[in-house]
């Protein structure tokens, strides 16, 4: 069975006073602790909203830190990429055709 939702990206970066608070905020589910400051993010499943932990994820973030979120819609068949930094994050459609053709395999 295809799950409709798969969501992956890495985040790096994290202010280390910042890192055990963040680690109890976040959905298990999706993010994982990684090489001391940073994160690694997989999932495989039901719908979800992940940008109430990336707000918390943004403010985490020490000076220079950053990652990317990609979330793969496979129902609508859209990819949200999402971009963060020291305080913030963006989003943008990417159309799921180009992004993903590398992975592909007939």
């Amino acid at each position: 069975m295809k799950f409709p939702l798969r969501i992956f990206g890495e985040i790096r970066g994290i202010a280390p006073n910042k890192l055990p608070r963040l680690h109890g905020l976040l959905n298990a589910d999706v993010f994982s602790p990684s090489g001391g400051d940073g994160l690694d993010v997989e999932y495989e499943g039901s719908y979800l909203d992940i940008e109430p932990d990336l707000d918390e994820i943004v403010a985490a973030l020490a000076d220079g830190g950053q990652g990317y979120v990609d979330c793969i819609d496979h129902e609508n068949w859209t990819l949200r990429r999402y971009s963060l930094q020291p305080g913030s994050w963006t989003c943008k459609e990417v159309n799921p055709d180009g992004a993903l053709e590398r992975y592909h395999h007939e």
